[in-house]
């Protein structure tokens, strides 16, 4: 959730037409750091507006507006903030999560809908969770309709970073687009966590998005699948044999990434994976997958 001072942050952002990425270079930090001021999980340091006011050239009504937002805001509240009996509870809890059922573990790990570093589009080894079946059409078409609302009929190349900065949250007033450092992620390259607005990328992933790396733009897109068609997925099973795969949650998203990143009304433009690639935005690999799927399985 985000705090005053990020809202007025990110609404000074989006109407200014900049990307995290775009503050994070005027203040000289990372994007991730920005990211973590507006949602709460770092305090608003001392000097912040002023930074801003220099490195975003902001006007007296914006650095004043801004000023009030950090007035409003509280810090974060830590567990060494709460009262020792609270810590305890805590504590409590965490040791607990060992002695919790198998069953009610793996409950909660799969409401987490997340892309790995080891994985790699379309190859993906590790199973999602079983989801309501989706034929490879429905996914194709429910693609079209996400690139109609955020594209012009003949734009080629979908602005993944531009629809999850400033797009979407106008469809969806409370989404967030958040972004955190390696060292918190680790191996999760982007996650969507069910029940929740936000929509969550790895500082490397989100920068090499915005600087359209194809494998990158691809993961933005997957989780932005996860979110559209899963998110409001309640408590479920990780898919077994005995279960279809258009029933698996990453098989899903990966089949509305390649379609999202190469319509199949543009398919016909491209000579090659190569050429398709480049026009798309998106990794020779994935595009090569995505043009085989078209010529095998042609739209209806």
């Amino acid at each position: 959730m985000l705090t005053p001072f990020g809202k007025a942050l990110r609404q000074l952002r989006v109407d200014k037409g900049l990307k995290l990425l775009d503050v994070a270079d005027a203040l000289g930090v990372s994007s991730a750091y920005v990211s973590a001021i507006e949602t709460g999980r770092k305090a608003v340091p001392d000097g912040l507006v002023t930074d801003l006011r220099r490195g975003l050239n902001l006007n007296e009504a914006e650095r004043n507006a801004l000023r009030r937002a950090a007035d409003q805001t509280r810090k974060e509240v830590s567990v060494d903030s709460l009262h020792a009996d609270q810590r305890e509870l805590v504590a409590a809890f965490a040791r607990k999560l060992d002695d919790l059922p198998d069953e009610l573990l793996e409950s909660i790990r799969t409401k987490v809908l997340k892309s790995l570093s080891s994985e790699h589009p379309f190859a993906r080894k590790r199973r999602g969770m079983v989801v309501a079946p989706m034929s490879i059409d429905a996914i194709r078409n429910f693609s079209e309709k996400v690139r109609a609302a955020f594209t012009k009929k003949k734009e080629i190349k979908f602005p993944i970073i531009e629809v999850l900065e400033f797009k979407l949250e106008k469809l969806i007033p409370d989404f967030y687009l958040d972004v955190r450092e390696e060292d918190e992620l680790g191996d999760v390259e982007g996650l969507v966590v069910s029940g929740q607005n936000t929509l969550c990328l790895r500082r490397d992933v989100y920068d090499q998005a915005c600087a359209d790396h194809g494998r990158a733009r691809f993961t933005a897109c997957h989780e932005l699948g996860h979110f559209l068609m899963h998110r409001s997925v309640a408590l479920a099973r990780l898919r077994d044999d005995d279960v279809p795969i258009y029933c698996d949650s990453e098989w899903q998203a990966d089949t509305f990434a390649g379609a999202l990143m190469m319509s199949s009304k543009h398919c016909h433009l491209f000579q090659n994976a190569d050429e398709a690639a480049s026009s798309c935005g998106m990794s020779k690999a994935a595009a090569q997958h995505q043009l085989k799927l078209y010529r095998s399985k042609p739209r209806k």
